[in-house]
């Protein structure tokens, strides 16, 4: 009896595991390339010691991630292994490459000279150098011919990210991007060059027609350049992140401006050749010390807006300069579509509920109050209603 019970549990544990078959194989090639591309490139390309199957399947991976921690060895021949290994017949969707110290200016150049004669449509290349000894210059940099005029033009290019944490070293933009497939465009620590009619004006974006979302990060301008100019009628999404130039907005269909200081030199000039009044929500994150003239040029910008962020550190800034006679005769203006404001409140700003009452109230002064106001505790993830008459 015993044993014909446990007969019984076997056979429906069988049948319940598939027989012990390999149902993972049983998938059609399609699938498990698709399924290639969630890992990481290093693991997928080592599938191909599992089976005959198995052997060429990476090879025909349209995502490649090469993103490996310092110690995997021998980073640079994996690279150029899987590059030289691919079915070249199939287009590379998705490209992300990591730049090491080591890397050399070769390298660099024919990653990025492979992706664009595969049709390219993401692009991520990070430039980590952080393991610089003694301010060593990197690789690349020493090369005659810098490597980010082989992107332009890309025609199949949707999505580019340039980033560099180098200290010391930015990418060197060239005076127009011509990327007119180009959708998304985020820029960490470049600078850019100022246009050839005008050495003190820099216009980059005009060329790239398709542009929707634009995030700025810690970049420059080279030499005597003085202004950015964002011209792009297409742009819906804008973050400037620790920007401390004069930009002039030319982007009439911008639906979310975000500006956000990370250190304690910014000081962003803005102004706009429109109105902006297609602007739906802005957020505006600072420092305590920024200077409430700075901030009150920024949302006179924002008028049209219906979502207003502010983080406690602006308001903090505001109540400050508040105290001062001269700051407080400055009106502020009237957002005459605003719907919501959230007010970020961070631990480490000393700000009380009543001292973000009173600064609200004066943002508020000459607009008809917000259907509602939020408190948001950052550290708590906790969001509390409120309201201001």
């Amino acid at each position: 009896m015993e044993e014909g019970k446990r007969k019984l549990a076997m056979k429906r544990k069988r049948e319940s595991t598939g027989g012990g078959k390999d149902r993972l194989s049983e998938l059609p090639d399609s699938v498990l390339v698709h399924i290639m591309e969630l890992m990481e490139t290093r693991n997928a390309v080592q599938t191909c010691v599992l089976s005959q199957r198995w052997k060429n399947l990476w090879r025909r991976m349209t995502r490649l991630s090469f993103n490996h921690p310092r110690t995997f060895s021998r980073y640079h021949n994996f690279v150029s292994h899987v590059l030289s290994g691919r079915d070249h017949s199939v287009s590379l969707i998705d490209l992300l490459f990591v730049v090491l110290h080591s890397t050399s200016a070769t390298l660099l150049h024919d990653v990025i000279s492979y992706a664009v004669s595969h049709n390219v449509q993401q692009l991520t290349i990070y430039i980590d150098t952080l393991d610089c000894i003694n301010g060593a210059t990197p690789s690349f940099q020493l090369s005659k011919t810098p490597f980010v005029p082989l992107l332009f033009p890309s025609p199949s290019l949707t999505s580019l990210k340039l980033s560099s944490v180098f200290i010391g070293y930015s990418l060197e933009l060239p005076k127009s991007l011509l990327l007119p497939s180009l959708k998304t465009l985020h820029l960490t620590n470049v600078h850019f060059t100022a246009s050839d009619h005008n050495n003190n004006f820099v216009e980059p974006f005009s060329t790239c027609h398709m542009l929707n979302t634009l995030v700025i990060q810690y970049c420059f301008m080279h030499t005597s350049a003085q202004v950015l100019s964002i011209s792009n009628s297409n742009l819906s999404s804008l973050t400037l992140d620790t920007f401390q130039e004069h930009i002039v907005l030319s982007t009439p269909n911008l639906t979310s401006l975000t500006i956000r200081d990370g250190f304690h030199f910014t000081l962003l000039q803005l102004s706009s050749t429109c109105d902006l009044s297609l602007l739906k929500e802005a957020d505006i994150e600072t420092r305590v010390d920024i200077h409430y003239s700075v901030i009150i040029t920024w949302l006179r910008l924002m008028t049209n807006v219906k979502m207003l962020t502010i983080s406690s550190a602006t308001l903090k800034a505001i109540l400050n300069d508040l105290s001062d006679p001269a700051a407080a005769t400055v009106q502020p203006p009237c957002f005459g579509r605003l719907e919501s404001l959230k007010v970020k409140m961070h631990p480490h700003v000393n700000i009380s509920k009543e001292e973000v009452s009173r600064t609200l109230e004066h943002l508020l002064v000459n607009s008809p109050p917000p259907t509602r106001v939020y408190l948001i505790n950052v550290s708590l993830s906790h969001q509390e209603l409120v309201r201001y008459a």
